[in-house]
């Protein structure tokens, strides 16, 4: 235990800057929001109010701008689809988080179109098709005995069963979905803390197959199933932009203290969670996982119990600003949360003796601060900020998480949905260098 003593004050000693860096970036973030609210508030909006939509069957005759007051003229229609926060990928199965399923996406958005209309009738008997390919080739600027080059590709292929269409049961739903990948190990060959991927699983997976039940005119979702903690909980729109696993889909320290946590690929648990919508902008989340450690590294393995015990319980509370559909100001999320865990955890720094028990918060957000294109759009610069924390450093490989970073969709205007992402993250690692 000395060599990890000495290395843990070595970093402790480091810690308080740390400290100060992560709280710089959110009191940025807080910032960026605040200027955007008094923006939106100080700001007159020239817009006339919007006109009730016709009734059904009523027919409409369109103005042009000539013949509209010059105060009264709408600014061009949006370019982009208006879709969550959260759900810029509802057509991708490898981006998709969970409750995006449920949002339509258009032909335009896939690469093989409508399948000669095969893909439009099956949606409209109830049955949703989706697939996706994904590839990075990844190399080391610096770190590792020398530079190494690692592929990883993923094909992820998913189907939704709408039992309000098919069985005629109101608000429910199954998904399925799995993947193939193939790829070397990067982060291991370079020995980096941060897995440099987050798609990196070679074979055959399952991913996410779970039950979906809406009450309480859909506000209220909730699924039992095989399920990812990952994929619903301290997560971020905005951490889909980067191909790291240590911030996409969610920090990294969750799934290293806690590997219950994890997602696909290549795992997942059993268990079932709800999604309330209190109001169009508070959103609260709740969820309970099985801790079976064997499964949370292969999807493939469905046993129940398998030398675990216990529950992983997590829940967050969500602020979503400007997400309403009738909302035109700056986007922005921001989330705080929670994880409580009673399985039995090996002890560092070799896991010769055993606890139970580890739990732990987090603190998570983004805000859109500048738009160049006006509302209804999606390009502009958005800022984010993230803290993690887990309370035993003894079962904790990252008791202390922090990133912040930007992320500019549409830099080149000839290119508007290229995004152009960067961050800064930061751990407190508890690992026996000398044991490796």
């Amino acid at each position: 235990m000395s060599a990890q003593r000495v290395q843990q004050t070595n970093h402790l000693g480091r810690i308080n800057l740390r400290f100060a860096l992560t709280a710089a970036a959110l009191m940025v973030l807080v910032l960026g929001w605040l200027v955007s609210a008094l923006g939106q508030q100080t700001t007159p909006n020239p817009m006339p109010p919007v006109q009730d939509a016709p009734a059904p069957g009523r027919s409409t005759q369109t103005q042009s701008p000539d013949s509209l007051p010059k105060q009264g003229r709408t600014p061009a229609a949006a370019t982009t689809k208006a879709r969550k926060l959260n759900c810029k990928h509802a057509a991708n199965p490898g981006k998709r988080r969970f409750g995006c399923k449920d949002e339509d996406f258009d032909r335009e958005e896939t690469l093989t179109a409508d399948w000669n209309g095969a893909r439009a009738e099956a949606r409209r008997l109830g049955i949703t098709l989706s697939g996706s390919y994904y590839s990075a080739l990844q190399t080391n600027a610096s770190g590792g005995p020398h530079q190494v080059w690692g592929y990883t590709g993923q094909l992820t292929t998913a189907v939704d069963f709408n039992f309000e269409k098919l069985l005629k049961i109101p608000g429910m739903s199954l998904y399925f979905s799995d993947l193939w990948g193939t790829g070397s190990n990067l982060t291991a060959t370079i020995d980096s803390v941060f897995p440099v991927n987050p798609n990196y699983a070679v074979g055959a997976h399952l991913e996410e197959i779970y039950l979906q039940q809406k009450f309480l005119k859909g506000n209220l979702t909730v699924a039992a199933g095989r399920l990812a903690a990952s994929y619903t909980f301290a997560g971020l729109p905005v951490f889909d932009n980067y191909v790291s696993l240590a911030i996409n889909p969610t920090p990294v320290s969750l799934l290293s203290n806690d590997l219950s946590y994890t997602g696909p690929p290549p795992g997942l648990e059993w268990g079932a969670q709800a999604v309330y919508n209190i109001t169009p902008v508070v959103q609260v989340a709740a969820g309970a996982f099985n801790t079976n450690p064997n499964s949370a590294a292969n999807g493939n393995i469905f046993a129940f119990q398998q030398g675990n015990k216990g529950v992983l319980v997590t829940a967050q509370l969500s602020y979503l600003y400007n997400q309403a559909p009738s909302e035109e100001g700056k986007q922005g999320q921001y989330t705080a949360g929670f994880f409580e865990d009673n399985n039995s955890f090996a002890t560092l720094p070799n896991g010769n003796g055993k606890s139970d028990g580890n739990s732990g918060v987090f603190v998570l957000g983004q805000q859109t601060v500048y738009r160049p294109e006006g509302p209804g759009t999606s390009q502009g610069l958005t800022i984010w900020g993230s803290w993690a924390y887990s309370s035993k450093q003894l079962l904790s490989s990252m008791p202390v998480f922090g990133g912040t970073g930007l992320s500019y969709e549409g830099l080149i205007k000839k290119r508007k949905r290229d995004i152009l992402s960067a961050g800064w993250l930061s751990s407190l690692t508890c690992v026996n260098k000398a044991s490796r």
